[in-house]
């Protein structure tokens, strides 16, 4: 038995050769086009609601430092608990002869449980931040001492 072997045959056109890249880029290029529109239809058409500041104060220190009060609210609800909170903190900051920060602003969450103080400020041409989360806050209302403020750096 005589065994003979073929050479195997290239085919006639390679299937890179036959394709054209134009025609699949263009394809991509319009694909990320239309893309791009609808990202701006939609966010022309639908913005993203800006939350606009309860109230905000501007409390100057007995230094002569000013620290701008900026209260947040999600509902109507908690108006009243977080102004209340805000009165409390304000007396508090008013008696501190030096406070690190330019702003505080300050929330309470939906279901009254949580407040939160969040601190913005520079500080040698560094910005800085710093946020706090007091829990339970409805039957320890009068938890800002001036040794609280201290013990937070919130107060110098």
């Amino acid at each position: 038995m005589v065994q003979t072997f073929a050479q195997p045959r290239t085919p006639k056109y390679m299937l890179h050769e036959q394709m054209n890249p134009a025609p699949k880029m263009l394809g991509v290029v319009l694909v990320l086009v239309a893309m791009l529109a609808l990202s701006v239809f939609f966010l022309k058409r639908f913005p993203v609601p800006v939350t606009m500041p309860l109230s905000q104060q501007t409390l100057t220190l007995s230094s002569g430092q000013q620290v701008q009060l900026i209260l947040y609210a999600n509902s109507r609800m908690n108006n009243h608990i977080l102004e209340s909170h805000a009165t409390v903190l304000a007396s508090a900051l008013m008696q501190c002869r030096k406070v690190p920060w330019q702003q505080v602003y300050l929330s309470i969450s939906h279901e009254k449980q949580m407040l939160n103080i969040s601190m913005k400020g520079e500080e040698n041409g560094h910005f800085k931040l710093r946020n706090l989360k007091a829990s339970d806050v409805e039957r320890h209302m009068g938890f800002f001492s001036q040794q609280w403020l201290a013990g937070v750096n919130l107060c110098e």
